[in-house]
């Protein structure tokens, strides 16, 4: 019964909005750029970033799973894949991390958030 009652926990946890269970903290921007997928170009909003991923609002039909270029800053076009689509929002993994120097200097160049989304 003790492990039934450790399951449910656990999936409560895993939809509790107040635990943030990133591996890496994003940071607030809001940069205009672009998604290549299926060799066509979308228009793209960066919302946040963080070494691993990133979050973005695009008038693009994307699924999860699906495999798409981000033209970010020094990186150029970042290979990612779609993690969860919602809303015209999308949220990518990289397919490999940025590296912790690139990754300072490409902030660098991104403008921040002023205010929530």
């Amino acid at each position: 019964m003790s492990s039934v009652l450790a399951s449910l926990a656990h999936v409560a946890k895993s939809r509790d909005p107040s635990i943030d269970q990133r591996r890496a903290p994003r940071v607030l921007v809001d940069m205009v750029s672009h998604i290549l997928v299926g060799g066509q170009s979308h228009g793209a909003r960066i919302i946040n970033i963080s070494p691993l991923g990133l979050m973005c609002r695009t008038e693009a039909e994307l699924m999860v799973g699906q495999r798409l270029s981000v033209w970010l800053p020094i990186v150029k076009d970042m290979k990612t894949e779609v993690r969860w689509s919602e809303d015209k929002r999308i949220g990518v993994e990289f397919l490999q991390p940025v590296e912790p120097r690139i990754y300072e200097a490409m902030l660098s160049l991104i403008p921040p958030r002023q205010t929530a989304w």
